[in-house]
């Protein structure tokens, strides 16, 4: 087709755009559609786009939605027509939406999340099902977006479960943007970041969560929660011992690596005389691979602990110290000592010593318990007896 052609074709539709019929209205801006030929002027689709724009707000809703599919056909030649199917995700038609979702979703369009995430919070269950696979088709740009939600609380509540559904099913391409919103100021948008990441299980969110763990203590039962996440999806290698006090081997060495400073040190330690049971756990033995011997004290300072469960881990970690001086702190925790405290004290003493020495120990504990002093029994006389040498002397 010649470029008079084209030019002709653009203006006859143009003509036919002001119609009252709307039916004819809707035929003109499909018409305009056709300029998505390779041949057809750049100008002259540039001049079809401004028309088809112009009509997006037309009263009737079938002609709306055929300029926002005729701008879909015509977005390969020009971007500014990606401009015009963006605004129309915000009609008040289910009709006109959809077929904006759906051109939106063919192309990718990265600039439409926004749209899209409006969409998401309409009552048309269709729509919403349509924004989302929309959403999922853009992929990492959508992330970052999506996470802006949870700062609402309102639309929050509308698309909670929708937006991590989203996240979800965009895989591996939503890990990157996440690993960026841990150092979002926001505390919702990090604290779903994390569970996020433990969702979609990926080794590069190892360390960024074992710094978060360090630096954020408001976080840090979040972590606690999602790392073994990973451990279920095979991201990380399960301890080769036990695992209730080792730390699976990828985070001991995050942690190691990590947490060499003092202030990190102090983070552990803090962690460890937190309130929650589950973060004091974790971080004793973090601190206990950072620091092996050297947590000797902090350890004992734990055998009195009032939490039973943190005080048998200090006497667990303390046997791996195979460190002798430690047993007699260990017998004196035995006084009072409830029967599973007793078991641990002494399973830890019996990986500190030889049979010969544990059975020494076993029996000198049992000495001590069956000598133990009884009340003494006081005798009292209602008169006094002489009991002097001489008192035979005065029976005469």
């Amino acid at each position: 087709m010649a470029k008079d052609s084209w030019q002709q074709l653009v203006k006859e539709a143009t003509e036919r755009l002001r119609s009252p019929d709307a039916t004819v209205r809707s035929d003109a801006a499909l018409s305009l559609g056709k300029l998505d030929a390779p041949e057809a002027p750049a100008p002259v689709v540039a001049e079809a786009i401004d028309a088809l724009s112009r009509i997006l707000d037309d009263p009737d809703e079938y002609v709306r939605k055929s300029a926002v599919h005729a701008l879909g056909r015509l977005r390969a030649r020009d971007p500014r027509a990606l401009e015009g199917i963006r605004f129309a995700l915000g009609d008040r038609s289910e009709q006109v939406v959809q077929e904006a979702v759906t051109q939106v979703q063919q192309a990718a369009d990265a600039g439409a999340v926004d749209g899209l995430i409006r969409v998401l919070g309409r009552r048309e269950r269709t729509l919403q099902n349509a924004a989302s696979q929309a959403l999922v088709r853009i992929g990492a740009p959508a992330v970052r977006p999506l996470l802006e939600t949870f700062k609402d609380r309102n639309l929050r509540r509308r698309v909670h479960n929708q937006v991590l559904r989203i996240i979800e099913d965009i895989k591996g391409r939503a890990v990157e943007p996440l690993l960026g919103a841990l150092e979002d100021e926001n505390q919702y948008v990090r604290a779903y970041a994390v569970a996020l990441l433990g969702r979609l299980g990926d080794d590069r969110a190892v360390e960024p969560l074992v710094r978060l763990f360090l630096t954020d203590p408001r976080l840090q039962e979040t972590v606690v929660n999602t790392l073994p996440r990973l451990e279920e999806r095979g991201v990380l290698e399960a301890p080769s011992g036990d695992r209730d006090v080792q730390l699976p081997k990828e985070v001991a060495a995050a942690f190691r690596k990590l947490a060499s400073t003092p202030e990190a040190l102090q983070a552990l330690r803090a962690a460890v005389a937190g309130g929650n049971p589950k973060v004091r756990k974790f971080a004793l033995r973090a601190l206990f691979e950072v620091e092996g011997a050297r947590a000797k004290e902090t350890l004992l300072g734990l055998l009195r602990d009032e939490d039973a469960e943190v005080q048998r881990l200090a006497i667990r970690l303390l046997g791996k110290l195979h460190d002798k001086t430690v047993i007699e702190p260990l017998l004196a925790l035995l006084k009072g000592a409830n029967p599973q405290v007793e078991e641990v004290v002494w399973n830890t003493i019996k990986v500190l010593t030889d049979l010969r020495e544990y059975e020494q120990l076993r029996s000198r504990v049992a000495r001590e318990r069956a000598g133990a002093p009884a009340r003494p029994t006081v005798r009292v006389f209602k008169t006094e007896r002489d009991v002097s040498p001489d008192w035979w002397r005065d029976q005469d």
